[in-house]
């Protein structure tokens, strides 16, 4: 897909502690069997301070798609929402309880670029009770999985941020953009 695209290792890192942690050495090593066998080597040896490959990245996940939620989408987002929690250090899960949901979606353009080296653009319009977000320009959100990724990860910052659990729905996709709706108040 899009060669250029680069994610912070720090995600490997987490998904690899989650998976040892919670289910043990055997469960990580099957994922990574089931990645390309030039990416499980990843997976087992990451480095937090790295840049791996957006591809490298989309085959992870659909080996802990296939491997570890055995293609059930709810075990594949408790996954994400787990590594979501996990990532996010004490001290940063402290300073998302003192701000709203708004101001922190409306910051996401400049939190993806910690962890993204890519061309994609993240729009957001947010005010005290939703937000949509809109990613464009990115090929891998054409593909089911990236979507569920990105709303999990959405729905957990949201719930570690307000306290409580926001509805989200992908409003929208195309072959390179994706809409999500959050709803962080009824």
């Amino acid at each position: 897909m899009a060669a250029g695209a680069l994610v912070k290792g720090v995600w490997f890192v987490t998904a690899k502690r989650h998976l040892l942690e919670t289910h043990g050495a055997s469960k990580l090593h099957a994922v990574a069997r089931a990645m390309k066998p030039e990416h499980g080597a990843v997976l087992l040896e990451p480095l937090a301070s790295e840049w791996y490959s957006e591809d490298l990245f989309h085959d992870a996940m659909r080996a802990v798609h296939q491997v570890h939620a055995q293609l059930d989408t709810r075990v594949f987002c408790e996954f994400i929402e787990a590594c979501t929690v996990l990532g996010v250090h004490s001290f940063f899960r402290i300073l998302l309880r003192i701000t709203s949901p708004a101001y922190l979606l409306q910051k996401m353009p400049v939190i993806t670029a910690q962890y993204r080296r890519n061309d994609w653009t993240c729009e957001v319009d947010a005010n005290e009770e939703r937000a949509r977000i809109t990613y464009r320009n990115c090929p891998y959100v054409a593909d089911r999985i990236y979507r569920l990724y990105a709303a999990a990860m959405i729905a957990k910052v949201v719930e570690l941020c307000s306290g409580q659990r926001p509805t989200i729905e992908v409003a929208g996709h195309g072959p390179d953009w994706m809409t999500l709706a959050v709803q962080y108040v009824a």
